[in-house]
């Protein structure tokens, strides 16, 4: 990825950020989006599916402001479940695209490097169990690791079963305790969310 991508991929990250998590604490936001959300009961969980799809399929688009403001706006286990469905549409998606039209538009969404560094650790583990464990490790990169696994042999029964398994299972306990930490305040949200971002970027830069 040239730097001139990486600018752009960081530019539309702040720019999410600041359209999901920035308003989330200014005064009386929260009241007027739970108004807006019980009058229009469909528009909150379209938002956050449509977010969390493109943030998946549009590697490397950062999906984590979508995800905190929902859990500052709906009860956890709807925030969960939500951003569930967005990420394994978008990890679906990017799946087939690799899969259909390969390496030229794979890379068009993703960074031919890194595909083809996952595409080989995937070849390793191509068993159920041996790309859960793989799935698993690599959580930080379900972007590119959907467009790897697309390019790959894996099965689509074995990539769907393993990604929506351990999403569902390793997003739980975020969302839960996520939604506690807002409970708590402003500030002990913030703290969470502070230390969740730098175990991301720390688990990230070390793969």
């Amino acid at each position: 990825m040239s730097h001139k991508q990486k600018a752009l991929w960081l530019a539309a990250g702040v720019l999410l950020t600041v359209i999901f998590l920035i308003p989330v604490f200014f005064p009386g936001y929260n009241q007027y989006a739970v108004e807006v959300i019980k009058k229009y009961p469909a528009l909150a969980p379209l938002v956050i599916i449509i977010f969390r799809f493109l943030g998946v399929v549009l590697a490397p688009l950062p999906g984590a402001p979508v995800a905190f403001a929902s859990i500052a706006l709906l009860p956890w286990q709807e925030a969960w479940f939500y951003n569930l469905v967005g990420v394994e549409l978008g990890s679906v998606c990017a799946f087939f695209i690799a899969r259909r039209w390969r390496e030229p538009i794979a890379a068009k969404f993703a960074p031919l490097q890194e595909l083809h560094g996952w595409q080989e650790k995937i070849s390793e583990k191509r068993q159920f169990w041996g790309f859960v464990a793989l799935r698993f490790m690599s959580a930080v990169v379900v972007d590119f690791l959907s467009y790897a696994a697309g390019l790959s042999k894996i099965s689509f029964r074995n990539f769907l079963l393993a990604s929506v398994s351990v999403d569902a299972l390793g997003s739980l306990a975020f969302f839960y305790l996520g939604g506690v930490a807002f409970a708590y305040g402003v500030y002990v949200a913030v703290g969470f969310m502070a230390l969740f971002l730098v175990l991301f970027f720390v688990a990230k830069y070390r793969r």
